[in-house]
Order: structure tokens, then C-alpha cells, then sequence
């Protein structure tokens, strides 16, 4: 009689044991399998702009390999790690890949076109410059879980929606990110993506040559873009806070001059600081030296300031992707991030003072090549 007993409790206790084990499956719930969905695809639009910037660096006039490749392969196992982890035996959250464009029963991931002027996304379509992922419970497969169980054990766990397989977007549409602007003469008529032009280095200035000498196409200005500057906010703030960038193509910036350096001094310290906008920053593979930093700048009409103190309004008539090559400013170190400021090496600079720039690739607004021109930021767009 005991043992019949025990053998009774035995199996109820297995029963127990795999209901629980389904309940943790289905306690993923519909804003977790979102969340997922969004970081997986943000993990992997930034590993195609990593491809992209990589081509860039090395040889820009085969950036179409890139753009063109419509699997992404090294962006989707970036993917499907986020989304499921290492161990993706034991993953409550399933994505998964065969290396197609289209979202089936047996595929979760695509890459293609996002465009920035249409806000629309097309799998499968070049130039590649998105990622898209699908997420849902590992519970709810018929191959990897327990499937219409799965469902009912839901509904004696309180799981609001079954099937539940949220999307997301993540793309890099071509956004400023500069805290300055350049004239409109510094761009080149050879120089218009995806042409990238090496230039001899570059000295930009913000102040206006004396009895008017120099070149418009060495001025800049530093901006704050459409971010409002106030008592309690000022562009030190905006440079140091290292701002989402934004879509001001065609749009009213201020700008304003540098006379005193400070911007100048902000933007060396975020340049040189290790930790800020790493994955656009370009580093010697021997020597570990920082050679370059690309941002996407605004261009306006020139001058694009006249008064020291004041901000002026200035309508960006272009972007300019440009390699800075190093930024040296004379006076006192400029953002402080978790207490600590960063200076140009002194081997850098010497006494050279000002921004300098050696790469540039500019395109007007509105214009086919803006819309392949990729960002230096994903974000998610869907």
C-alpha cells in the first residue's frame, strides 16, 4: 500500500515538475519578447555598420560587396545570439535563420532597404542598411517546445497572448551627429558618396581670417543642431551629453562662433575619451593610436556664423560624412566624464591647434545618394 502510494506521488510530483518547468517558458511575456525582438535587431544593424565602416577604412570603392550582400551572415548569428544567448538549447525566446529574407515558420530574421524619405522598409533589398527580427516563446514550437500544450498550460498560467511574435526594425538612416558645421565649400565636386575622398589634412578654423583671407572651405561652427540652448543648458552640455543624432537635412540649425575654444575644447575631450562612440572611432591595429573619428556633419551656406556670442540660423543644405583626424585646443580640458578629462596626446599635436579633418563624402539632401549614405548609429525605426 506505501509503495502504491509513493508511485501515486511520484508521478504527480513529475507532472508538478514539468508544469513548473512550462510555466517559467510561458513567463516570458509580450513586452519581454519585445524587447528582444528590438535589441536583437538594433545587435545586428549595428555589425552591418560595422561591415560598412570597416570597408570604408580600408577601401571605399568596394562598399557595394557590402551594401549589396543581402544575407549579412556575421549581422544575423549577431542576431539570433542577442535574442536566444549562448546556450540556445536552453532559450526561452526563439529566432530563427535560414538565411532568407522572407518571414516564414522557419525564418524570424531579414536584412534590407530603409528608406529615409518614405519611412518604409523592403526585405531583401539593397543597399542594405536595416535589420529586422521576430521574436517568440521557445514554449510555443512545435519542434523545440511542447506547441498547443504549450498554449493551454498559458491559460492556467495567466499568459495574456499566445502566439505572440513581435517585430522590430533597426536601421542606419544618414543622421548628423557633428557638433559643428562645415561651409558648403568644403565639399569637393568629386567628392559625393559613396566617393570618399582623402584629402591633404585639413586645418578648419572657426573664426574669420583676418581682413577676409582664407578659404570658405575651411570654416566651421560649432552647433547644438535643433537641441535648444538656455540658462540651465548650454552647447558645452549638448557636446558632453553626446546627443542622439539627428535628421536636419533641410531643417534650420543654429550655429554659432568658437572664438574662445570652449566647443573646440569639449569636442577633443569626447574624441580622445575611450569609452565615447567607440564603433565610429578608428584605431592603429599595431600601436593602438587613434587615427581618425567619423561623424556626420551638417554643411549650410557660408559663412556659417559672423558673430562670436550669437546664434544664428542657418538652413543644412547637405551632409558631410568626415574623418576628423585629431582635434588639438589650446587652454583649459573640456568634458568631464565620470570626473575625467581627456587631451590630445601631445605627440599628436605639438602646437598645432584647431579641428582637423583628411576624409570627406558629402551629399545634397533629398538626393538618391542620401538615402544610401548610412548612418553611424542604428536605431529602431519600427
Amino acid at each position: 500500500m506505501d509503495n502504491h502510494y509513493v508511485g501515486i506521488m511520484l508521478v504527480v510530483f513529475l507532472v508538478v515538475a514539468a508544469l513548473a518547468i512550462n510555466i517559467d517558458y510561458m513567463y516570458v511575456n509580450e513586452d519581454d519578447l519585445h524587447s528582444a525582438a528590438e535589441m536583437s535587431a538594433l545587435a545586428g544593424a549595428r555589425e552591418i555598420k560595422s561591415r560598412i565602416m570597416e570597408q570604408i577604412r580600408t577601401d571605399a570603392t568596394r562598399l557595394g560587396n557590402i551594401t549589396g550582400d543581402t544575407v549579412q551572415t556575421a549581422a544575423r548569428g549577431v542576431a539570433v545570439t542577442h535574442a536566444m544567448g549562448k546556450h540556445q538549447e536552453a532559450a526561452l525566446i526563439h529566432a530563427l535563420n535560414n538565411g532568407t529574407n522572407t518571414l516564414t515558420t522557419s525564418n524570424d530574421l531579414t536584412v534590407g532597404f530603409w528608406n529615409a524619405s518614405t519611412h518604409t522598409y523592403t526585405p531583401g533589398s539593397t543597399p542594405v542598411n536595416a535589420m529586422q527580427v521576430r521574436t517568440r516563446r521557445t514554449s510555443e514550437s512545435e519542434s523545440v517546445g511542447i506547441g498547443n500544450i504549450g498554449n493551454f498550460l498559458g491559460i492556467l498560467t495567466g499568459v495574456q497572448k499566445f502566439n505572440y511574435t513581435p517585430d522590430a526594425i533597426a536601421a542606419l538612416p544618414p543622421r548628423a551627429n557633428a557638433n559643428f558645421a562645415v561651409c558648403s565649400d568644403a565639399c569637393g565636386s568629386g567628392c559625393t558618396f559613396p566617393s570618399i575622398c582623402s584629402i591633404p589634412e585639413r586645418k578648419m578654423v572657426s573664426e574669420p581670417s583676418p581682413m577676409g583671407k582664407g578659404s570658405a572651405a575651411d570654416r566651421y561652427a560649432t552647433t547644438p543642431l535643433t537641441n535648444q540652448i538656455g540658462p540651465a543648458i548650454k552647447l558645452s552640455d549638448m557636446i558632453c551629453m553626446d546627443m542622439p543624432p539627428q535628421e536636419v537635412c533641410g531643417k534650420q540649425i543654429l550655429t554659432i562662433l568658437d572664438s574662445r575654444h570652449q566647443a573646440l575644447s569639449d569636442m577633443e575631450s569626447m574624441m580622445y575619451n575611450p569609452n565615447v562612440d567607440v564603433s565610429n572611432k578608428e584605431y592603429d591595429k599595431a600601436t593602438g593610436e587613434l587615427k581618425g573619428w567619423w561623424v556626420i556633419a551638417p554643411v549650410t551656406d557660408c559663412p556659417p556664423a559672423r558673430q562670436d556670442g550669437t546664434f544664428e540660423s542657418h538652413t543644412v543644405t547637405k551632409y558631410a560624412l568626415i574623418r576628423i583626424s585629431r582635434i588639438c585646443a589650446p587652454g583649459a580640458t573640456g568634458c568631464k566624464q565620470n570626473n575625467t578629462a581627456f587631451d590630445a596626446p601631445a605627440s599628436t599635436c605639438g602646437n598645432d591647434r584647431g579641428l582637423y579633418i583628411d576624409r570627406i563624402s558629402c551629399v545634397n539632401c533629398g538626393s538618391a545618394a542620401m538615402l544610401a549614405l548610412p548612418g553611424l548609429r542604428p536605431v529602431l525605426v519600427k
